[in-house]
């Protein structure tokens, strides 16, 4: 992020929340005037955007929430153009809400092309700003989703919607043959030769988000075993008390493709000693440590694999538990049904992923 000084004081601001393990809210305010009131007003409106953030409420939810606290609470005619919104690490998906005169872009990566998100509706602080809705995106890697306040369009020549293409042309010309620090370089040279002109008015703050890595979610489909490309649903649990309702959604996946009940009665069995092995022995029941879940369901076959954040194990040592030598050896049974109730089943490298097949049987 980089700030810049106008002649006036203004009211700029912007704040990342976290609001999961998964989730980042990404927030920034511009007041319309300047003055002492300015940065005042907008420390208010982060403090109530903070707290409804931190209830849950989606992006909308909380600028009208906000709207409407700035209306009866804060004695001021000033009004906050605002960007709300909330990106998801595990797919890479931005629900967003703008409010006022933002037009934030979104530089993508393959086409090399900017894109510019929709608005919806009128600032915050003003009793006409109308009904806001909300919209998504997803973000590849190498995507750029850049937030400006207005005073960034002062920095290029013309008014109105030429101010605005030449911004974006500016902004995709610059992250398509170089980086996103070499992009804030130019800004500030540009903002330099505008001093000296005395055309800067207003504050100037600029956000330019990279996304360097694919999805949380695509990652974790290839750590499981699975293609990106493949459609996986994926479970996350790190309690004993979590595996009935875990293994429900993969028999009801099983029952609504049409396997007998045989199949699903064999599949309940395997699916419980898989994750409570992963839980207790993988895990060692440190609750702090997750069991990542996720299969991919047909009518021609079931593929689940099971993975804890433990140190694996050799199943080769595993011996046969029938043998008389190992019949009082309390170890091996369950991986030994579970070998007899599926298709397949293979081990990562670690020892500590297992994937089985269950193939439809009518």
């Amino acid at each position: 992020m980089r700030r810049f000084p106008g002649k006036r004081r203004g009211g700029d601001l912007f704040d990342v929340i976290r609001i999961s393990e998964d989730v980042l809210a990404l927030c920034m305010f511009d007041v319309d005037a300047a003055g002492m009131r300015a940065p005042f007003v907008s420390a208010v409106a982060k403090l109530c955007f903070t707290n409804h953030i931190r209830l849950g409420l989606s992006p909308s939810s909380v600028v009208d929430l906000v709207d409407k606290a700035v209306l009866e609470d804060v004695a001021t005619d000033l009004c906050l153009a605002v960007f709300l919104g909330y990106l998801d690490l595990h797919d890479n998906r931005l629900t967003y809400c703008t409010a006022g005169r933002f037009r934030p872009l979104i530089f993508r990566r393959e086409g090399m092309s900017i894109e510019s998100l929709s608005w919806h509706g009128g600032g915050i602080g003003r009793a006409d700003g109308g009904v806001r809705g909300e919209a998504h995106t997803y973000l590849g890697r190498g995507d750029c989703l850049v937030l400006f306040t207005d005073g960034f369009y002062r920095l290029f020549d013309g008014v109105g919607s030429a101010c605005r293409k030449a911004a974006g042309d500016f902004i995709r010309d610059m992250l398509s043959t170089a980086s996103v620090s070499v992009l804030m370089t130019r800004i500030e040279e540009k903002y330099a030769a505008a001093s000296l002109k005395h055309t800067v008015e207003d504050d100037i703050s600029i956000v330019c988000t990279e996304m360097l890595t694919r999805s949380r979610r695509n990652q974790i489909k290839e750590r499981l075993g699975f293609g990106a490309d493949e459609i996986v649903f994926l479970q996350f649990i790190n309690y004993l008390e979590e595996t009935d309702r875990a293994a429900s959604f993969i028999l009801s996946a099983m029952d609504a493709a049409g396997y007998p009940d045989e199949s699903i009665r064999k599949m309940k069995i395997v699916l419980t000693e898989l994750l409570v092995n992963a839980i207790v022995h993988g895990n060692r029941r440190d609750r702090t440590k997750r069991v990542s879940i996720g299969h991919t369901i047909d009518r021609g076959r079931a593929v689940i694999s099971v993975m804890d954040e433990g140190e694996g194990f050799d199943p080769s040592i595993l011996s046969d538990p029938t043998l008389p030598e190992n019949l009082d050896r309390p170890w091996g049974r369950g991986l030994f049904i579970v070998r007899h109730y599926v298709d397949s089943i293979t081990f990562n490298s670690t020892g500590n992923r297992v994937t089985i097949v269950k193939s439809n049987t009518i």
